[in-house]
């Protein structure tokens, strides 16, 4: 007897709850935005093969989180004995040096920070212990200068048009990209130290002219991509500027913009050097009148970096107006040169 039963129809999928469906388009959405949202945002492309010693970066990224910590006061704490300070490699001499201008004997530490840059001119920690501890130096005398009601001072010999010209006489004798990195950033501690227009000004140019010249030869070199977009940045955007006719007025945006792309591409750099990146390229968009790309890479460093200072700093950059958004702009970055315990030339962030 044939069994005259129908076949079974074929199983049907079970429908997927509406929910999934919704958030699968969700997702597709968001993935469709950001796309979107990263060409608008489109970094600079670098090339395939760079690596981290092209873009200066060997001596700087890439230390462990025991290490991370490392900073100049850090050499006080060196055993004399020790012949390295780790991890930035500084000679025990720049130890030493460090230690003895902190105990009062200045001449003498500070001829052994010079002996151990002689020794080691392209070592990047050492020059900016040396150039660190100068900045205190000066800082501390003009403080008391103007305590005492001095409010023309001059400094000792033994600081007058320092380090300047002991970078200038390394650059003679050893003119590396190093060298004259160290020499750009003591033109804008001069800046720094002595903030009126007609010292401010000059010695900006006299930074930029050095780091552009670094980075004819060398374009990919983040240092000095990072401190000439500093110095675009910080310079007064209601003012008349020397060479300003010469500058685009995104130039700023451009140097920072490649050092993310850079970053990116090598993989270096913490979360905070990363967010404090994100940030100074947001700072840029503005004074390139770029606002909505500005406020995408604030909220970019918000979510890089959790650190209290950093998120602070962000929060009140949300809180700005599109009116009034140049002008606080002015304000916060007057603030953070002004920031003389922790000036903003020291390349201790960079390994931080």
């Amino acid at each position: 007897m044939t069994d005259e039963r129908s076949p079974s129809p074929p199983a049907r999928a079970k429908p997927r709850p509406i929910h999934l469906v919704f958030g699968g388009v969700a997702l597709a959405g968001m993935i469709a935005i950001a796309w979107a949202r990263m060409g608008a945002l489109g970094l600079p492309s670098v090339p395939s093969n760079l690596d981290v010693n092209a873009a200066g970066l060997d001596g700087l990224y890439g230390l462990s989180a025991d290490d991370a910590h490392i900073r100049p006061e850090r050499l006080h704490d060196q055993s004399r004995e020790a012949p390295i300070c780790p991890p930035c490699g500084c000679p025990v001499a720049a130890a030493h040096g460090y230690r003895n201008v902190k105990e009062g004997h200045i001449d003498t530490g500070l001829e052994e920070l010079r002996s151990a840059l002689r020794a080691a001119p392209t070592n990047l920690a050492v020059a900016n212990v040396y150039r660190i501890t100068m900045f205190e130096l000066q800082r501390d005398f003009l403080r008391e200068a103007r305590k005492q009601g001095n409010l023309t001072p001059q400094f000792p010999p033994n600081l007058a048009d320092e380090p300047i010209r002991f970078f200038q006489e390394l650059c003679r004798e050893h003119g590396t990209r190093e060298t004259k990195l160290a020499l750009a950033l003591a033109w804008v501690d001069k800046m720094l130290l002595f903030p009126a227009l007609e010292i401010k000004a000059p010695s900006s140019v006299e930074s930029v002219d050095i780091l552009t010249d670094i980075l004819e030869h060398d374009p990919y070199y983040v240092p000095a991509l990072f401190a000439r977009g500093l110095n675009h940045l910080h310079r007064p955007a209601r003012l008349v500027w020397p060479k300003a006719a010469e500058t685009p007025i995104d130039a700023a945006a451009q140097d920072i913009a490649k050092c993310v792309a850079i970053g990116r591409k090598v993989g270096a750099g913490s979360a905070r050097l990363q967010a404090t990146l994100a940030i100074a390229l947001g700072d840029s968009y503005v004074k390139a009148g770029r606002l909505g790309v500005a406020r995408s890479w604030w909220q970019i460093a918000q979510n890089l970096c959790g650190d209290d200072d950093l998120q602070q700093s962000i929060r009140r950059r949300y809180g700005w107006s599109d009116g009034e958004v140049l002008d606080r702009l002015e304000e916060e970055l007057d603030r953070a040169r002004a920031q003389l315990d922790r000036p903003m030339t020291d390349l201790a962030m960079m390994w931080n």
